[in-house]
């Protein structure tokens, strides 16, 4: 063999070796999420983002992406409202309701949530460090199409003083005859203790009432224009993604829009005309199926806030997992992690869109929101404190379950308390305390049912009715079956006959078993099916124990347009009570 053919062969040999073992290292580099000495880092998201977090940080595991050296971390991703997460941060990590682990990363939908932690005295909880963001969204009034051309849109601008026009004028009829089917003008929104889009639309609403002098929130022209807008406040949810799902399915079966508007991130905008209403990226559709209605993204014409979206580090945060936060942020802010981010409706964390966004949410052509001045932790604690008297005010019928199954142990398995305990016992606390945060001048009345429903307490003011109720609760005694269907036909009846246009109308029924007497599920769903919200009852069910027919009240709770809970833990008892009044 020649020389020259030899070395050919050396060289090939060796360059082929070289690629084997490149190949070898690429394939086999294990992701974080199969290495067992990597950092674990808990994050927990706002829920309008929380499954795109989930998806990414899945993507971050994969990556075999080191830091430090070679440090490695794992993320594990949860979501919860920012308005809870603020709370449990606050208090002390206990999450007894859905048991999340305690986060190193917090990210909420605005920053506001950081001033309101600061505004308690607790800003120590999160790390010091430069403001940063993942992306951003404005507020928005979101409207079925037809309503928004009803009032203008898109040649004309709409603003809150517009939706409290509509109203005082006598409804929808003020805009046209044929718009009179629509009745009031209802709005959906949030509650803002609870709710980034609820905080967002009380400090527009604030903004416009004052034209932006913050120093004016207790004068009474504010006062009297915040309380106009709440007045057409249908009910208060604890998180729009539950309330445009409903909205979401309804497209489909009503002939009429349900509710006239809805104050949410652009954002949800987008992802529920693109058939994800409640932002899972897996429902996400390019070509979704067309809308009946779809939403209409309106920049409210005095001014919106443009909602940031923050990656907050803990301070208890160990110095590696500050560390690994600060890598995965990094991981966040590269242009693949940020395209996904735009593919889900979000503007980039300097507020810039797309032509991509003003198509999917209608507002091409349309100016660029105007954002509003953001107002200091203590305005926005006198805006919340504020709310608590100009919010649409509850008109509540307390249904509770008094069949013999309520003397049984909440799990019969379990020797331990608080399961050993009787069901009624752990009810009566529970019902105690949410009695005291009622406000004076809501109204509740009480009924019990076991063979038959009973009325125990006349709807009144809870000012006048709050005492005689809690003795009567201290001497609730259970026994019989469980008129379940007679009862809530009963209640809602009850209700409709007695319906207050000024106030949120809505029982809060509450049971431990299934139904047992006369009457059958489709009769139910008939009766309590609302048609829209301005003149329908809110039919809130609580699911008590692992023995509760959840199924039927859930589909009770959302044919009324309202929400199910359930407490299948004694431990969830005053988080489930908390999320059902939250509505009020």
């Amino acid at each position: 063999m020649r020389r020259s053919g030899w070395l050919s062969l050396v060289f090939g040999a060796l360059v082929g070796t070289l690629v084997i073992v490149l190949l070898a290292t690429t394939v086999t580099a294990p992701s974080n999420a199969a290495r067992t000495d990597c950092v674990r880092l808990v994050t927990s998201s706002s829920t309008e983002k929380g499954d795109l977090i989930a998806e990414l940080a899945e993507r971050y595991n994969g990556t075999g992406r080191t830091f430090d050296g070679n440090r490695c971390a794992k993320v594990e991703a949860f979501k919860k409202t920012s308005g809870a997460t603020l709370d449990l941060l606050a208090e002390g990590w206990n999450d007894i309701d859905e048991r999340q682990p305690e986060p190193q990363v917090w990210l909420p939908s605005s920053s506001l949530w950081l001033d309101l932690l600061r505004q308690r005295g607790k800003g120590d909880l999160i790390a010091s460090g430069p403001k940063t963001s993942l992306a951003t969204s404005p507020m928005v009034i979101a409207m079925p199409e037809p309503m928004a051309r009803a009032m203008g849109w898109p040649s004309k601008g709409i603003g809150w003083r517009d939706v409290l026009e509509v109203n005082r004028k006598g409804g929808w009829a003020s805009t046209a005859p044929e718009n009179a089917k629509w009745g009031n003008f209802t709005l959906g929104k949030d509650n803002p203790r609870r709710s980034t889009s609820g905080l967002a639309a009380t400090i527009a609403t604030y903004f416009a009432a004052t034209g932006g002098d913050y120093g004016k929130i207790d004068t009474a022209e504010t006062v009297q224009f915040v309380r106009g807008i709440e007045a057409s406040v249908a009910y208060y949810s604890d998180d729009s993604v539950a309330f445009l799902k409903t909205l979401y399915e309804e497209d489909q079966k009503k002939p009429t829009p349900y509710i006239s508007a809805m104050a949410m991130q652009e954002q949800m905008v987008y992802l529920y005309n693109h058939g994800a209403p409640t932002g899972d990226p897996k429902r996400l559709r390019k070509d979704p199926a067309p809308l009946n209605r779809p939403l209409v993204a309106v920049h409210p014409s005095e001014g919106t806030m443009l909602i940031d979206h923050p990656f907050l580090t803990t301070a208890k945060a160990s110095p590696e997992q500050r560390a690994a936060a600060k890598d995965f942020y990094d991981f966040l802010r590269q242009p693949p992690q940020q395209e996904r981010f735009r593919d889900l409706g979000f503007r980039d964390p300097a507020g810039r869109g797309n032509d991509k966004l003003a198509k999917g949410v209608h507002t091409e052509g349309v100016p660029e929101p105007r954002p509003i001045e953001i107002p200091i932790g203590d305005q926005i604690q006198k805006m919340l404190d504020g709310w608590e008297y100009t919010q649409r005010r509850g008109r509540i019928l307390l249904v509770l379950d008094l069949s013999g199954s309520m003397n049984e142990p909440f799990d019969k398995n379990r020797k331990d308390k608080p399961y050993s305990e009787s069901r009624i016992a752990l009810l009566k606390p529970a019902i105690r305390e949410q009695l005291g945060y009622l406000h004076p001048e809501d109204e509740v009345g009480l009924w019990t049912f076991s063979d038959r429903y009973e009325e125990k307490m006349p709807i009144g003011k809870v000012k006048d009715v709050r005492g005689p109720m809690l003795d009567l609760v201290d001497n609730l005694t259970p026994k019989g079956n469980t008129a379940l269907y007679q009862t809530v036909i009963a209640a809602n009846e009850k209700m409709r006959r007695e319906f207050d246009p000024n106030l949120i109308n809505a029982v809060v029924f509450l049971t431990d078993g299934e139904n047992t007497e006369l009457g059958t599920r489709e009769q139910v769903l008939q009766n309590v099916d609302a048609e829209r919200l301005d003149n329908s009852v809110r039919i809130f069910t609580m699911a008590y124990g692992a023995e509760a027919d959840s199924r039927v009240l859930d589909e009770i709770a959302q044919k009324s347009k309202a929400r199910g809970y359930q407490a299948v833990d004694p431990y969830g008892i005053d988080k489930m009570f908390v999320n059902v009044f939250s509505n009020f």
